[in-house]
């Protein structure tokens, strides 16, 4: 591998996983930045990175940098890659998701395709063993011909949501959608991450091979802070089966015509299939050595050196993001959606605003 220098932007929580997945791939984090000092200081700490900066604009145009982590919250996403694809800089890791609006992400593909970045976005399960066997299983007619997949997690769609129906899009084959209808219930005005977010929803979509998917998303608690994390204290209703039942974060269930693949959170096993004629379940043994953030990495510097796609790239990211954004809009026109979408904005922002949900 020949040599990179990487510089982090935003030194959150998320970002030590980023540094971690270069670290092991031998490439160094030369630079930071982050608005916090306190958050300078601690990745200093932990990292002995030198040159830290509370402007990231800056240290773009001091630092000698080939890729950047983008490690802020949604809403700066767009301008931030932006910024770094004129900068100079071989390659981006944009977390997810991507942006909140397909404006934005059509920006940021804009400005990598014009000054010849390679973007990446932050959906490492791709990467990460468990899924990634899962989509092994399925090319490999484990299960048959996949024809309905279905996802369920905690949360809301731009915060998890952008995994799992990524890990959909997955195991479907990457195939454009049809036709989205979604309903989502949002109580108040709850931020997380700095943008609006709902409190549950639901959503059926066709995808252009035929495969169906159904997505639930919501808090399996009463309550849920602005971190994300369930509050444990607030009794679980007796209808929210599907958490009782192991769900705990994301599962996603796939079946084929032969057979069924349930892979996801659960704490044993991870991954686990039925096949033709199978009686019992089938667990394959995973190594569990694999790191999906410096895989993640890996398959950018590749992209970089042999100038391919990634497997997460920006055009990814946005087929993700435009079924979120789809779900919102299906909402607020009560009505089934067809892709490609024209709306640019965030539906579900708007709706709040209005009082309109």
């Amino acid at each position: 591998m020949k040599s990179y220098n990487a510089g982090i932007i935003g030194c959150g929580s998320i970002a030590n996983a980023h540094v971690k997945g270069f670290k092991a791939l031998g490439i160094k984090v030369t630079a930071a930045a982050d608005i916090s000092q306190e958050q300078l200081t601690l990745f200093q700490k932990n990292y002995g990175i030198q040159n830290l900066y509370n402007d990231y604009k800056v240290m773009l145009k001091k630092e000698d940098l080939d890729i950047v982590s983008i490690c802020t919250w949604p809403p700066l996403h767009a301008e931030m890659t932006i910024n770094s694809a004129e900068s100079g800089v071989k390659g981006i890791l944009c977390e997810k998701p991507m942006a909140v609006n397909l404006a934005e992400a059509d920006a940021m593909i804009e400005a990598c395709d014009k000054h010849g970045v390679k973007l990446a976005i932050g959906h490492m399960r791709r990467f990460s063993e468990p899924y990634a066997e899962a989509r092994k299983l399925i090319v490999s007619g484990a299960i048959g011909e996949v024809y309905f997949i279905h996802g369920v997690t905690v949360g809301d769609l731009l915060s998890d949501g952008t995994h799992i129906i990524d890990m959909m899009r997955f195991y479907a084959g990457d195939v454009p959608v049809n036709w989205v209808v979604g309903q989502v219930d949002a109580k108040g005005k709850r931020t997380r991450y700095g943008h609006y977010v709902e409190d549950s929803s639901i959503s059926y979509f066709e995808f252009e091979n035929g495969v169906r998917a159904f997505l639930e998303i919501g808090l399996p608690y009463g309550k849920q802070s602005n971190s994300g994390q369930a509050d444990s204290s607030v009794p679980l209703p007796q209808s929210t089966m599907w958490w009782r039942k192991g769900a705990k974060y994301t599962t996603v269930y796939v079946h084929g015509s032969e057979g069924r693949i349930d892979v996801g959170e659960r704490e044993n096993p991870r991954l686990r299939y039925k096949g033709k004629g199978d009686v019992d379940w089938k667990v394959p043994q995973l190594k569990g050595t694999i790191d999906p953030f410096a895989a993640q990495i890996e398959a950018l510097i590749e992209s970089i050196e042999k100038n391919t796609e990634h497997p997460c790239s920006g055009r990814q990211g946005r087929a993700t993001l435009e079924i979120i954004i789809a779900i919102h809009e299906s909402t607020r026109r009560r009505a089934k959606l067809f892709l490609p979408l024209s709306v640019k904005g965030y539906p579900l922002a708007e709706m709040i605003e209005k009082g309109e949900i």
